[in-house]
């Protein structure tokens, strides 16, 4: 999340201050302009590529930077999602006293030496329920090598770990920014090594997630396309698939696709893309590497309706190849009604976590499918 610099109530920027200020991607056309219009100065087009310029020339009042700030406020980056399954011992308690107080000190300060923590992390009991557990985690990064309203970084991140009681369960890391994804995993770690010295998670277990290497290209199709148009869900209803990442892989393509030969990504948006003869069609699917798929759904949750699209894949598979892990985030979100900055934020909250909770159900069936045919 970006944060205002600590002595922005001090600084009236102007010229080149000013250009790299306004040419955020948070700070609106629409807020510049009004500036521009007040001031009588009116261009044929709202393209920041024209009207930073003509901003750069004038020396703003105290009052109108008040207003690009106010535009540029705090922007909550979108979170992303990594959960993993675990078996704890049966009839235990998760919630140990002790242990609930993670110090991470030594680790911040030899891996993330330009971050700090806001708060101590400390896991608590989710609605009382002793077996489901939720620590969050504030992040502060500074780097003196950016600009200067670009220095200071807030990062939030959760970690949860939830016993169902029939000794199966999930850890789950919610995270927006690499620092605070490698924190919480860090923690993570912590905290099963001392469950395990307790027994309350066998001393072999260990952490299920979902890899990539894990599936054969036509398994990971089957696996994508169940995440979408066969949810059992009360909730969602997928309404269509927008964006596809694949590639072809390094073998001699059917003649239908031989096109793709000489491409190493291809990244395909638009409407419908399920329909695509050489998606739909299974036969080209032991030839196509896909790894990331951008689906939109309608909901009713709770009382309130609308749209969001849910980004699926494994983001890291063009670095870690086969070691990629699977991830998912809601990139955009919108209700019939108008919610403010908070209420929005619980809800695309509670539905990321509904849609885990999916994906973990489609992945557990699968295994089984999977189990059964072999």
């Amino acid at each position: 999340m970006n944060t205002e610099h600590k002595d922005i109530q001090k600084i009236l920027p102007y010229g080149e201050q000013l250009r790299g200020f306004a040419n955020q991607k948070y700070i609106t056309t629409a807020e510049l302009n009004r500036i521009l219009r007040e001031r009588g100065i009116f261009s044929l087009t709202s393209d920041k590529d024209f009207t930073v310029p003509l901003l750069q020339t004038l020396l703003l009042s105290p009052k109108e930077f008040d207003k690009i700030r106010e535009s540029f406020s705090t922007r909550e980056d979108n979170r992303k999602v990594n959960s993993s399954d675990i078996n704890w011992t049966n009839n235990t308690q998760i919630l140990i006293p002790e242990i609930m107080n993670v110090s991470v000190d030594d680790f911040i300060k030899q891996k993330l030496p330009t971050c700090s923590l806001e708060k101590p992390i400390r896991f608590i009991p989710v609605d009382n329920n002793p077996n489901h557990l939720k620590a969050e985690i504030s992040l502060k990064r500074n780097d003196i090598n950016k600009s200067w309203y670009e220095q200071t970084n807030l990062f939030e991140s959760s970690i949860e770990f939830i016993n169902d009681d029939k000794g199966k369960g999930r850890i789950i890391i919610s995270h927006t920014a690499p620092e605070t994804k490698e924190l919480a995993e860090f923690v993570v770690k912590k905290q099963v090594q001392e469950y395990k010295s307790r027994n309350i998670i066998a001393p072999k277990e260990e952490l299920r997630k979902i890899i990539f290497k894990d599936f054969t290209n036509e398994e990971r199709f089957v696996f994508f396309f169940r995440l979408t148009n066969h949810l059992q869900c009360e909730y969602f209803s997928c309404q269509d698939i927008k964006d596809i990442s694949i590639k072809p892989e390094d073998t001699v393509l059917p003649e239908e696709i031989k096109w793709m030969e000489e491409l190493n990504k291809i990244l395909l948006s638009g409407k419908s893309l399920d329909k695509k003869e050489f998606i739909k069609d299974s036969k080209f699917h032991q030839h196509l590497i896909l790894w990331s798929i951008d689906a939109s759904f309608s909901y009713a949750y709770k009382g309130e309706r609308g749209l969001f699209t849910v980004s699926f894949g494994f983001p890291d598979y063009t670095s870690k190849k086969e070691n990629a892990e699977f991830e998912l985030n809601i990139s955009t979100l919108s209700s019939t009604k108008t919610l403010d900055i908070r209420a929005k934020k619980l809800l695309k909250a509670q539905l990321l976590s509904e849609m885990d909770k999916q994906k973990s159900i489609v992945y557990n069936n699968f295994l089984e499918y999977k189990n059964k045919k072999n």
